[in-house]
């Protein structure tokens, strides 16, 4: 139970950006998060089991939300490597580098988190908007196309990895015709004149 808690609490903070927030939005009200007390369970985890992926990727995440870039980066890479099966990681250090406007990175870790898992409409949508930001314009429009199918074939709201991650795709849904248009007459545009 404890850990399916700061599970939650880590997707809410990484995919809803509520580490820049000190309150969570709970079913009744709110919950106050102190980040430090987080950040100590996720050490004495740590201590408890070093080569627990959980534990280092929670770690990294009270790390982001205290506001230390470099330690969060730190812990959230090791979980990556000491579980490359789980695309959440990768996801996280997307969070992270995106924030942070760190391109390459961005790019480099959605790649590898689409390794692990190719059906996430989230993580495609995402790349195809990197490629729109690098004029890869045919590329981007397929990426949208893949985003939106794999998006429509979602039920509910949520999208839930083979790892029993889950994943918004309501925002993906909503966001994914526009880009479509938007990048499909950037793409037309660019084409040379017959």
């Amino acid at each position: 139970m404890k850990q399916f808690r700061i599970a939650l609490l880590t997707f809410v903070c990484v995919f809803c950006e509520a580490a820049v927030s000190p309150l969570i939005p709970a079913q009744h009200g709110t919950v106050s998060v102190d980040w430090k007390v987080e950040l100590a369970k996720a050490k004495a985890g740590i201590a408890k089991n070093p080569k627990s992926a959980f534990w280092h990727n929670q770690a990294g995440v009270a790390y982001d939300a205290l506001g230390d870039f470099e330690n969060a980066v730190r812990e959230i890479k090791l979980a990556s490597t000491l579980d490359r099966s789980n695309p959440n990681n990768y996801y996280t250090l997307y969070a992270l580098y995106k924030r942070k406007a760190m391109h390459s990175e961005q790019r480099q870790v959605l790649l590898d988190a689409l390794e692990k898992d190719a059906n996430n409409p989230m993580g495609r949508f995402d790349f195809a908007y990197i490629l729109e930001e690098e004029k890869h314009w045919a590329d981007s429009l397929r990426e949208y196309q893949v985003a939106k199918r794999l998006a429509a074939s979602v039920k509910g709201p949520m999208y839930i990895d083979p790892r029993g991650n889950a994943y918004e795709v309501d925002g993906v849904r909503e966001e994914v015709d526009r880009a479509i248009d938007r990048v499909a007459k950037l793409d037309e545009a660019a084409q040379p004149q017959r």
